[in-house]
């Protein structure tokens, strides 16, 4: 009788046997496995751009920011600096120090945002991934 790829044969004593896979169908199979593997590291790898590059505009737009706030931060000393030399009154410059100093504070946090944004965009889950598996020691074995 031909073999015919996952058919039960009855086998001695009458009992059903195990279907006999051949090894087109293990290579099917094992292609099959490769190809959903590969496309699952794809997946990942395309999720972790999206949000790096999603990361990436965040800390542009939080750098431009930083920028125009230190330019007023700048502007803020300069005529704290101007009105203290005109009219040596201490008022109008505190409330002018105290602006320019909150501008500051306000540029430090952005920074602090960036550096903690920059480091989620190592990429992860594919890195992780990506690595071989350590093998593992048989009990029965000494080092």
């Amino acid at each position: 009788m031909p073999f015919e790829a996952g058919v039960t044969r009855l086998v001695k004593d009458g009992a059903l046997g195990v279907p006999e896979a051949s090894a087109l169908e293990d290579l099917n199979t094992l292609q099959r496995e490769l190809r959903h593997l590969l496309r699952d590291q794809l997946q990942i790898a395309a999720l972790e751009v999206r949000l790096a590059a999603h990361n990436l505009m965040a800390m542009i737009a939080a750098a431009v920011c930083i920028g125009v706030l230190l330019l007023l931060a700048w502007a803020g000393l300069m005529a704290a600096t101007g009105l203290s030399l005109m009219e040596m009154g201490l008022k109008p410059v505190f409330t002018l120090l105290v602006l320019a100093t909150l501008t500051i504070s306000l540029a430090v946090l952005l920074g602090m945002y960036i550096r903690h944004k920059s480091r989620r965009m190592g990429l992860p889950a594919t890195m992780r991934a990506l690595k071989p598996a350590e093998p593992r020691a048989n009990p029965g074995t000494k080092k």
